[in-house]
Order: C-alpha cells, then sequence, then structure tokens
C-alpha cells in the first residue's frame, strides 16, 4: 500500500512517534543524568527536616530517647556536643565507620577535624543551622551532615550533628539501565502500535469527510456527510450537510427558474411569431388590422424587454454591485404616482383599490429603489388577489416609523411557504401562470432593496382570507 507522507493518517502518526520517543528521552535523563543529584537533593531535604523536629523538642525531658528514636527509624548518626566539641550523646543508627566514636549514647571522641570544619561553616553564616554534603575520609560513600546549635534549659550551648550516608548508586544505575533498555524496546513497540491505532481513528472520519466533499464537488448532491461523535467534526459534518442541503435547494431552485422562464420566454414568442405570420398572410395589405398586430407584437416585445431588466436588476442588487445612494424621500408623494400607473386596470380588468395614504411622510432612502419597491408589491397584490378584483393600499405614520400595506382577496399563502415567498419565482410551487402586472419576481427584487435600506418587512396570511404584504421605514 502507498504511504501519502504529507496525508492526515501518516502525520498523526508521525507526531505521536515523535511524542513517544521525546517522552522516553525525557525519562532516560531523569533516571540517569539527574538521579544522583536528585537523590542527594532529597537525602539534603530529609535530613534538614528531622534535624528541626528534633530541634523543636529539644526541651523535652526525654530528647535521649526522641534522638534515639530518630536515629534507628531512619538510618541516622546523631550526635550532641558541648561548645569544645566533646560528645555528650552519640546514637548510631548504622555501623560506626569514624574512629574512636562508641556506637551507641554515652561520651567519646569526635574527630577534631570535623569539629573545625563545622566551627568553619558556622563562621560564613549567620544561621545557626547548615545542612551540606560531605565525602568520607574512611570511604567512598558521602554524606549528608546537618549541624545546628541548641542549648537547653539552663542555656548550655550545644552542637546536634546529624549525619546520613548517601551509598554509591553506579549499581544501582547499572541495573537500571538494562531494565530501561528493555523497557524502551518495549515501549517503543507498543507506541507504534498505538500511534497507528490513534492516527487512524482521527484521520478516518475526516478522510471521510473529504470523500464526502469531493463527490459534492463533482456535481453529486446526494453526497452526506457523517461524524464519529467528536465534537468538532460533528459540528464540521452538521455545517456541511446544511450547506449541501442548500446547494440541493439552490439547484432545485435554479431548474424551476430556468422552467418558468422558459414558460414566460415561450409565451410572447408565440404570440409574436403567430401575429408576424398573420401580417404576411392576412393583414399585409389592411392598414387598419396590420397596425393593431404590430401593436401586440410590441406589445410583447416590451414584456420581454422587461423581464430581462428585472433578471439583471435582481443580480445586481443581490450581487451588490447596483448603484446606492440615499436623500429624503416624501414616500407619500411616490406612492400616488406609482398608483396612477395602476389606474388603467380599473377600466380594463375590472380592478379596484381602497386606499389610505397619509400626507407628506418622509423617510431616508434611494427614490428609485423606493418605487420599484411600491410598484412591485402593488403589482403583487393585483396578480393574486381574489374574484372581486379588490386590492387595498396604505401607507400609515406609526410612531417613528411608516409603514406600508398592500391587501389582497386571493386564496392565501401557506404558513410553510411564506419565507419562500421572497425567493425567485415563488409560483414555481404551484402551477405558475403568466403575471398580469410585471414578470413574476418582483418580490425578490422588493427583498433586496429593503436589505438595502435596513426595512423591516413580512407578509401576513391565512389560507382563504388573502395576503397582506408590508414593510417599516423610520420617518425623517
Amino acid at each position: 500500500m502507498k504511504i501519502n507522507f504529507k496525508g492526515l493518517k501518516f502525520q498523526n502518526w508521525l507526531y505521536m512517534m515523535m511524542f513517544s520517543v521525546l517522552i522516553l528521552v525525557v525519562l532516560w535523563a531523569l533516571q540517569f543524568l539527574f538521579l544522583g543529584n536528585f537523590y542527594e537533593n532529597m537525602k539534603l531535604s530529609e535530613t534538614k527536616r528531622i534535624g528541626d523536629r528534633i530541634i523543636d523538642q529539644f526541651d523535652n525531658a526525654d530528647y535521649q530517647s526522641i534522638m534515639n528514636d530518630y536515629a534507628f527509624q531512619n538510618n541516622l548518626r546523631i550526635i550532641l556536643l558541648d561548645e569544645h566539641g566533646r560528645m555528650t550523646w552519640n546514637f548510631d543508627g548504622f555501623p560506626s565507620d569514624m574512629p574512636g566514636m562508641m556506637p551507641y549514647g554515652g561520651f567519646g571522641n569526635f574527630p577534631r577535624n570535623y569539629f573545625s570544619t563545622v566551627l568553619q561553616k558556622f563562621s560564613e553564616t549567620e544561621s545557626d543551622r547548615i545542612c551540606y554534603m560531605n565525602t568520607n575520609e574512611w570511604s567512598d560513600t558521602s554524606q549528608v551532615i546537618y549541624v545546628a546549635k541548641v542549648s537547653n534549659a539552663s542555656d548550655t550551648p550545644y552542637y546536634l550533628f546529624i549525619s546520613s550516608a548517601i551509598p554509591p548508586i553506579d549499581s544501582t544505575i547499572s541495573v537500571l539501565k538494562t531494565q530501561f533498555i528493555i523497557i524502551i524496546v518495549i515501549l517503543f513497540f507498543l507506541s507504534l502500535i498505538v500511534a497507528q491505532w490513534i492516527s487512524k481513528k482521527l484521520s478516518k472520519p475526516i478522510i471521510r469527510l473529504t470523500k464526502s466533499a469531493e463527490r459534492l464537488v463533482r456535481g453529486e448532491l446526494d453526497a452526506t456527510f457523517y461524524n464519529n461523535g467528536f465534537t468538532e467534526i460533528h459540528q464540521l459534518a452538521a455545517a456541511l450537510n446544511y450547506a449541501t442541503d442548500e446547494l440541493r435547494s439552490l439547484d432545485n431552485y435554479r431548474r424551476e427558474f430556468i422552467a418558468n422562464v422558459s414558460h414566460d420566454l415561450k409565451t410572447p414568442l408565440t404570440i409574436i411569431k403567430s401575429y408576424g405570420e398573420l401580417i404576411r398572410d392576412v393583414s399585409g395589405n389592411d392598414p387598419a388590422k396590420r397596425t393593431e398586430h404590430c401593436n401586440t407584437i410590441i406589445k410583447e416585445a416590451d414584456w420581454l424587454t422587461d423581464m430581462v431588466g428585472e433578471i439583471l436588476e435582481l443580480s445586481k442588487l443581490e450581487s451588490g454591485k447596483t448603484s446606492f445612494s440615499q436623500a429624503e424621500v416624501n414616500l407619500s408623494r411616490c406612492l400616488t404616482d406609482v398608483l396612477a400607473s395602476f389606474y388603467v386596470l380599473t377600466e380594463k380588468g375590472g380592478y379596484s383599490y381602497e386606499i389610505n395614504i397619509e400626507e407628506n411622510l418622509v423617510v431616508w432612502g434611494n427614490e428609485p429603489m423606493l418605487r420599484r419597491t411600491l410598484y412591485n408589491l402593488i403589482s403583487n397584490a393585483i396578480n393574486f388577489t381574489g374574484v372581486d378584483k379588490r386590492v387595498n393600499i396604505s401607507l400609515t405614520k406609526d410612531g417613528a416609523y411608516l409603514r406600508f400595506e398592500a391587501t389582497d382577496t386571493g386564496d392565501g399563502i401557506p404558513k410553510e411557504q411564506q419565507d419562500a415567498i421572497w425567493d425567485r419565482y415563488y409560483k414555481s410551487k404551484s402551477t405558475h401562470k403568466r403575471a398580469v402586472i410585471g414578470t413574476g419576481i418582483g418580490l425578490s427584487i422588493v427583498k433586496s432593496i429593503l436589505i438595502l435600506h435596513n426595512a423591516d418587512y413580512g407578509v401576513i396570511s391565512e389560507m382563504g382570507n388573502g395576503s397582506t404584504f408590508w414593510f417599516e421605514l423610520g420617518c425623517k
């Protein structure tokens, strides 16, 4: 099997092995390079701690028994010296290796060179307690020496001398080295196995996500992203699944958009072709009919032009490439002007309007865009109103905001579809029909314009009771 050296699986394995080797190196250094120093420091701390405890109990009447217990329990030599260096008490917790010293409590000789060394060290410090390492002159071992100045109840000065032998650890280190080599070999092979298992476990979900992503890149929108329980992988898989669902929706939307545009293009093109053939074959020599047929062709061509223009305008709005300047806009006057464009439908189509417009309502915005918004919302109400062909239009002030509403008497919009009506060609979800006014993508343009103006907008609708489209803008 070919190994991908830059792959996640191999990189995980490599880092795990490097970490394992680092731990083994650290253990080796601690065991062999610093073991002697560590052991000596521990003995220094332990001897000093015992000496401090004995001093704290020096006034105890039974302090000889206390010193004896500490000596035998901790393998220490504890000696009490007078101010001239003569031994008062001697407690050996290990065999004596100093000539002239008694192995048990009682008087005896204390080497003068030892005492001279102690006095010299006290002269170099202001403390009444010293603790240091000393190499034994009669053996190859080292000792921890602790000496403290003490006095009894009668203020008689003494020196408390404690020594603890530190045996050579070379033989111990030799045994540990042999043992450690065996441990290293075992741990190394265990690290190989564990690192392989961990790298596989960590990389497997990423590899699966990558393969699903490659399917998605190839256009396979049925790709699903799975997770193995890790929080981060779960979040990533959820985000990718959401993106995939959005791509599916976008793909369905694209298909519906193409189908609806094709449908809307087909109708006027068929009409143009038919009337062109009529002019050619029938009305070419009849001025009245020729003019009527030509006007129909011009009307349908204008409708196609408007449709293409709205598609281009929507694309510019959604891409953010449209120019956007703002100024004070008298929305009351704009709405009155826009409504004048629809009065022709009262005569030709039998539509009626109930209008409530408060005067001189001024907002801050882009006037051409706001006019387009008003036009599209009114045309949408006309296209979907009921058989009574009645449309209610209102523009009122509510505190610091003005509110526009366009209400139809149509069939209403199902609640689960009310968020989708602002998408292009929402009508594709039901039976597609040609709009009475406009091209059918007006709500998408309205949404983009209102977002640019930071306006609140929405729809209120119940099945069988029509719909009210509204937006709110801050007043000047």
